[in-house]
């Protein structure tokens, strides 16, 4: 009876130190950053390493861990124990829970380009994109992520809401003519729908983005999520001035960012200062407002800098790549 208890789902979630990925190399045999500007915007050799850092979570939708797992994760220093809800809405799918944080990640990278394109001064036009497409949904197979919306059923609109209000006088039903700009040419498509609460769906998420003067591509398989945003940046920054900015050190960290360069809090960092400790970074950039999780749990070897914007972050890196001390930057103990 015990043992059928153990092997019982409960509603809780378990976050495990995941891998911390060198956004200036390959993961999955394949370069995370390319990035084409051209003559204009001509990109340079960089050195050392700039990771993204990842948390493993057991017990999302579609997946129930056991309260024999939680048991063990909870003796395991290295792991939490969350209630499920503080992760994941009561009633979301797998598919819903894939969709949000595919959306997330997109959204990430787009600001991070943004935030590293206005500090270097080069000007780009905000855009509507799609951001996510639901897998299964009847705009799967028909709409891209990162398609640029131009007109829907023949109307333009200057922002997110409108193209959103432009799609929903769609009789449910009905096909939602959308022209998009897809890998620089100009696409028109017939997207079906479905009713879903008297109105069309079609399974898409539109996101604000931006139209850039250089082509840039982040290819990180399957991880989402927006708290890589800020090494992005960095990474971006880093490739397109010359010389390296960490100075040739190994530096980990972690952190959203949003289109005016503020960086934001996440979730797991006990578990990323794990995953970055265990890569060999020696340096770690962290949100401020994380710092009440960070303060007790860092591990040895690991030096934490605390972080609320991108030039405190850009700033952070290049004092240790030039001097590769920590000493006069900001920690979560200061």
């Amino acid at each position: 009876m015990i043992l059928g208890a153990s092997l019982l789902p409960v509603p809780y979630v378990i976050e495990s130190p995941g891998p911390a990925i060198d956004v200036l190399g390959d993961y999955e045999d394949e370069k995370i950053l390319t990035i084409d500007g051209g003559d204009e915007h001509p990109t340079y050799p960089t050195d050392g390493e700039l990771m993204m850092t990842t948390v493993s979570v057991d017990g999302g939708p579609g997946y129930r861990v056991t309260a024999a797992e939680v048991l063990v994760a909870w003796f395991d220093g290295t792991r939490s124990v969350l209630p499920r809800e503080l992760l994941y809405p009561e009633d979301q799918s797998a598919e819903e829970s894939s969709l949000e944080t595919s959306v997330q990640m997109s959204t990430s990278q787009q600001d991070a380009v943004a935030v590293a394109l206005d500090e270097l001064d080069i000007p780009y036009e905000d855009t509507v994109i799609v951001a996510g497409v639901e897998t299964g949904a009847p705009a799967d197979g028909v709409l891209e992520p990162g398609d640029r919306v131009l007109r829907i059923n023949g109307e333009s609109a200057s922002d997110t809401a409108g193209f959103q209000a432009l799609a929903a006088a769609t009789p449910a039903g009905q096909d939602v003519e959308m022209t998009v700009e897809r890998e620089g040419e100009e696409q028109t498509l017939q997207v079906p729908t479905e009713q879903a609460d008297g109105k069309p769906r079609m399974g898409i998420v539109l996101g604000a983005g931006h139209d850039f003067p250089i082509d840039v591509g982040i290819s990180v398989g399957d991880v989402g999520g927006p708290s890589a945003g800020t090494m992005f940046a960095l990474s971006v920054y880093d490739e397109l001035t010359p010389g390296a900015l960490t100075g040739g050190k190994d530096i980990a960290g972690t952190g959203t960012i949003d289109a005016e360069g503020a960086v934001g809090a996440i979730g797991g960092i006990r578990q990323k200062m794990v995953g970055a400790r265990d890569a060999g970074a020696d340096y770690f950039l962290a949100p401020a407002e994380n710092c009440d999780e960070v303060t007790g749990h860092v591990p040895d070897g690991l030096a934490v800098v605390k972080v609320s914007t991108f030039e405190e972050a850009r700033h952070a890196v290049e004092t240790i790549g030039s001097t590769g001390s920590t000493d006069d930057l900001p920690t979560c103990s200061s």
